[in-house]
């Protein structure tokens, strides 16, 4: 039986051809992998998204799963977590904003006093849709943050850092740095997968 399972997902128009470095590692370290491009996010909602990585992991038969989710997908995974809470043995949330419960990722942007269009950020329907959860079920959840040191969105990603720093014991999170950008799993798939061991 191979030692872990990893389900890949990337952010917004990413595919799931972000990971296959990562993925080529981890496989000849004998884990087995599996990744999701997500339906089109000018045309599917965030609901949509957490339907199709839920539908993934029923039809994988994974019984304690690594989901990682790269940027927007924090999103994706924390709602789909919320809904196969069981099958989940640890969230992993790569160079990511932290959902907070009740907030879309556009709200995160206005918070923060961010303008999301000079990241690229568009106002489709997955960033504008709020996202609801069970936030002390998910605090029972395992969970890793992977903080790309030299990533394009650090005025966001310092808010989700402190948090993960200040809740580690409360929220179960496991804070890891490493030197890239916010295209790690591109670029230094090497450091990604130390991150994930």
């Amino acid at each position: 039986m191979n030692e872990s399972q990893f389900l890949f997902v990337p952010g917004g128009q990413r595919t799931k051809q972000d990971f296959d470095s990562v993925r080529s590692l981890l496989e000849a370290d004998c884990h087995e992998t599996d990744a999701i491009t997500l339906s089109d996010p000018r045309e599917a909602t965030l609901t949509n998204h957490i339907d199709e990585v839920c539908a993934l992991i029923e039809q994988s038969g994974a019984k304690r799963l690594h989901l990682v989710g790269h940027s927007y997908a924090s999103f994706v995974i924390t709602g789909a977590a919320d809904r196969v809470f069981n099958k989940i043995e640890r969230l992993i949330f790569l160079d990511t904003l932290i959902p907070e419960n009740g907030k879309s990722l556009l709200d995160l942007f206005a918070d923060a006093e961010i303008d999301p269009g000079g990241f690229g950020v568009p106002s489709w329907p997955p960033f504008i849709e709020k996202l609801f959860f069970d936030a002390r079920k998910l605090a029972e959840v395992r969970k890793t943050y992977v903080h790309c040191l030299n990533g394009q969105f650090l005025a966001l990603t310092h808010k989700a850092v402190h948090h993960v720093k200040t809740h580690e014991v409360q929220e179960h999170w496991t804070h890891i740095e490493i030197e890239a950008d916010h295209y790690c799993m591109i670029k230094e798939p090497k450091l990604v997968l130390e991150a994930l061991r």
